[in-house]
């Protein structure tokens, strides 16, 4: 049992330590306290270190969100979060929170209360170039890919330190240096409390996902939270080798001929060719039938063909697969002068305009009867 302790301690640090590597910037944290079945596990007492002297405060870097904080350190930045908005954790069938395909960061620009259809303009050229770079590290790295996609990650011993440390090297390759809402921050896209809120979307979801597998995985709770972490840290560039496949699968016939590929693997893949359906689900049944077999050819053969479809492009650097953001849903609208929120407590028939905020932020409510209330 201590043995066991103490490998699952060092891989909780490892962890920690990858989470804290700027090409893995946009991982779920590890969790920060065991999960209520778990027992808690409390360390000897360290050594205290002499204290050296005091020394002058270096000055504080300005920071991409506005994180004026209170002494609790449990509160949240003060950020819109008591706007109502729809949560990212959804419940699924099986009564777990359904794992998104798509980025949680553009789906939280959605949710955003702060977010309305201006911003768009200068939000998607910044995703069609993101796509550009993210498929160059795909297609440059797709032997990595497939192997850690191909059950690396699912099915490795979490003990196994050696492994571990090889699997966070195989990882960096494919992840981008920043989050789609960071970047969008740092290039002034989005305001701090724009993009302080992303941020907080996207983390709230992830933190409900690793708390749920705390709780229900129970004794593999920890190696479990370990496999999501790496999984997600991954997920745009899953995200954009199943874009490549999608935009693949209509044409895979002439781009074998035009490749001039001649492999029993390569010709096994004209039976795939068909045009996407326009139901969800049998896009990922294709797609998934489609990946398997893909996956047989050489990596010169793969990467070749994602090459040159990417050539037959009207424009190679905008991938045909991204759609316009739509970040309006049945509580935005758009107003004369731009876009606002207006939300009625229905409750009591209060209008919550969100452009108006007391000096903590806080929307101010107006009293009017719900009859009168715009629609939202």
């Amino acid at each position: 049992m201590n043995q066991r302790m103490n490998t699952m301690l060092i891989v909780s640090g490892l962890a920690i330590g990858l989470a804290a590597l700027p090409s893995f910037a946009q991982v779920a944290p590890p969790p920060t306290k065991p999960a209520k079945e778990q027992p808690t596990y409390t360390p000897p007492p360290a050594q205290q270190a002499p204290q050296a002297a005091p020394q002058p405060a270096a000055p504080k870097p300005k920071s991409a969100v506005n994180v004026t904080r209170s002494k609790d350190k449990s509160d949240v930045l003060k950020l819109p979060i008591n706007v109502p908005y729809p949560k990212l954790a959804k419940i699924g069938p099986d009564g777990r929170i359904l794992r998104l395909r798509q980025l949680p960061d553009i789906l939280a620009l959605r949710s955003n209360p702060n977010v309305g259809p201006k911003s768009v303009e200068r939000i998607m050229p910044v995703i069609y170039s993101r796509r550009y770079r993210l498929e160059l590290m795909v297609i440059d790295n797709l032997d990595l890919y497939w192997e850690l996609t191909g059950g690396l990650i699912k099915n490795f011993d979490i003990s196994n330190i050696d492994e571990m440390g090889r699997i966070a090297e195989m990882l960096k390759p494919l992840v981008p240096s920043t989050t789609l809402s960071q970047q969008l921050l740092n290039l002034n896209i989005l305001t701090r409390v724009q993009g302080g809120m992303n941020q907080y979307i996207v983390q709230e979801y992830k933190k409900a996902i690793t708390d749920e597998i705390q709780v229900l995985d129970a004794e593999n709770g920890l190696e479990e939270v370990m496999r999501f972490v790496l999984e997600d840290s991954i997920l745009e560039a899953e995200i954009t080798y199943n874009a490549m496949l999608a935009e693949a699968i209509s044409q895979i016939g002439s781009l074998i001929d035009e490749a001039g590929f001649t492999s029993p693997e390569s010709q096994a893949l004209r039976a795939f060719e068909k045009d996407l359906s326009s139901d969800p689900g049998q896009q990922f049944e294709d797609l998934l039938e489609f990946d398997q077999a893909f996956r047989k050819l050489s990596f010169d053969e793969a990467t070749t063909i994602f090459k040159l479809m990417r050539e037959r492009r009207e424009f190679p650097e905008i991938s045909p697969t991204i759609k316009t953001i739509n970040v309006l849903h049945e509580r935005k609208r758009v107003a004369e002068n731009g876009f606002d929120m207006l939300i009625t407590d229905p409750k009591t028939g209060e209008v919550i305009d969100t452009r108006v905020r007391d000096e903590q932020g806080r929307p101010i409510r107006e009293n009017k009867p719900k009859s009168e209330s715009p629609e939202g």
